[in-house]
């Protein structure tokens, strides 16, 4: 089976989750009702973003050693992942919902490289290619900074505090872990980089500075 059937189907199944949990919230959460569609479908999009990558994060804990080592063959599975990671940001483009220029280029990178990924094999993959891994797998393990996101509107003042405090901690650790590899990697092999060695690490700073106004906010 062609690979870009994992996009198809994941972003149905992401779209199909929307109508699905709004009802689930109508019913839960009177001030849900209160939000214009718009609103409602941006804390849909961060609620069910938070499930889908904790779902990755935990079933990904054994196979990310075996990619980065380059043991076994997991195409399929990487193909798969990727494609429900990206739906994710795929389908927030498509829903009416309020985005920044920040988040839309976000969005639109990620869903860029979901694309692209289930074109490679991952068989044996190059540096470049496991660097992308490795930021695509921790950045999943800061999923409370999408819950945190989503149910500030539907939290007390206090509540709001302790997600950012909680999202904040995670989120600083996986940046920090995701930017020094890649900033020790560019410096020891800078003038090994090809072309689309640049192209990744410029995509990925633009991840980066939606990384950076995130972080920022989380401060607050």
């Amino acid at each position: 089976m062609n690979s870009l059937w994992y996009i198809i189907y994941c972003c149905s199944f992401n779209y199909m989750l929307y109508p699905i949990i709004n009802l689930f919230f109508q019913w839960k959460y009177y001030k849900f009702k209160e939000y214009t569609i718009q609103r409602q479908n941006y804390i849909l999009k961060n609620v069910i973003k938070y499930n889908i990558l904790k779902y990755i994060s935990i079933s990904t804990i054994p196979f990310t050693i075996l990619v980065l080592f380059d043991i076994g063959n997991h195409t399929h599975f990487i193909h798969f992942i990727g494609a429900l990671y990206g739906s994710c940001d795929t389908v927030a483009l498509i829903k009416d919902m309020p985005l920044s220029i920040s988040t839309k280029t976000h969005h639109t990178i990620t869903t860029f490289l979901s694309i692209m990924n289930t074109t490679i094999d991952w068989k044996q993959p190059n540096i470049i290619l496991k660097l992308l891994a490795l930021y695509t797998i921790l950045s999943c393990y800061s999923f409370d900074v999408n819950y945190c996101l989503g149910m500030r509107f539907l939290s007390s003042v206090e509540q709001q505090k302790d997600m950012k405090e909680k999202a904040k901690q995670t989120y600083i650790l996986t940046c920090f872990i995701n930017w020094s590899i890649h900033i020790v990697y560019f410096y020891n092999y800078v003038y090994e980089i090809n072309l689309y060695g640049l192209l990744y690490y410029c995509l990925i700073a633009f991840v980066v500075y939606d990384d950076i106004l995130l972080l920022k906010w989380l401060n607050q």
